[in-house]
């Protein structure tokens, strides 16, 4: 859309000032500008062709369109909603990353102690004694790891690595748009609520002796913890931050 092709018509001067309400990217704002430009000139064509004069089709294609200030408006509301959206989006995509590394972490990790310090569970004896005395009817035996089940922890581990390292990507295009902070700053105090949430509902379980249970339970107070001493750490630099800006003000 070439702005010397408008002239000096109400769609155009409508048009120009279309384009120093909005806020966004060069592109973007092009793309509306065209879509906008569209529309008007199809609703005056169609006054012309019922008769009215060009300069009046053009007008009541504008009074219909809607006045700037409404349209600018409408449009940074939508925007807006999908800069939340996506903010939602990106949110849940990075804890249900951090959780499936977490969780597969630690299913390796208790994997790895199971192999080393077997749990032992009580079998009826069959003639054959791990450890046994004679005439005994239940015997100790270990409870192995299974191939499979080292496999699915594995997975999850390199699954949950890959989506995190793509939310780290993403996020850090976002930042370059000027699209900021995940959650405006808030995703430590989410995390830290998700986490610590997700430590207390496996309490009942670590508590039965669940090894599994017990370091998923660990690993997640871990992390809710960290991000704990990240939101404290972020909300004492905007304090600092702050408080030195008032101070220069007053100086």
């Amino acid at each position: 859309m070439n702005q010397a092709s408008h002239g000096r018509d109400p769609i155009g001067e409508y048009l120009d000032q279309l384009r120093a309400g909005l806020r966004t990217g060069p592109q973007e704002a092009e793309l509306i500008l065209a879509e906008a430009e569209d529309h008007l000139r199809e609703t005056a064509a169609a006054g012309l062709a019922v008769g009215m004069t060009e300069r009046d089709a053009q007008e009541a294609a504008i009074s219909t369109f809607g006045p700037v200030r409404a349209v600018v408006a409408a449009h940074h509301a939508r925007r807006s909603r999908l800069a939340a959206a996506g903010e939602a989006g990106l949110a849940v995509w990075k804890l249900a990353s951090i959780l499936l590394l977490t969780s597969g972490v630690s299913g390796l990790a208790i994997a790895a102690i199971n192999t080393i310090w077997p749990s032992f569970v009580l079998m009826p004896n069959s003639g054959v004694c791990w450890p046994c005395l004679p005439g005994q009817d239940f015997v100790l035996v270990p409870l192995g790891v299974s191939g499979s089940l080292w496999l699915a922890w594995a997975v999850a581990t390199v699954g949950g690595a890959i989506l995190l390292a793509g939310c780290g990507l993403t996020a850090r295009l976002r930042r370059r748009r000027g699209r900021g902070t995940l959650l405006g700053g808030l995703f430590p105090m989410v995390a830290a609520g998700f986490f610590g949430a997700i430590a207390l509902a496996l309490t009942p379980l670590s508590a039965s002796g669940v090894r599994l249970a017990t370091g998923l339970a660990a690993a997640c107070l871990a992390v809710a913890v960290g991000y704990a001493i990240q939101m404290a750490r972020t909300f004492r630099r905007q304090r600092r931050d702050q408080v030195g800006t008032f101070g220069r003000v007053l100086g």
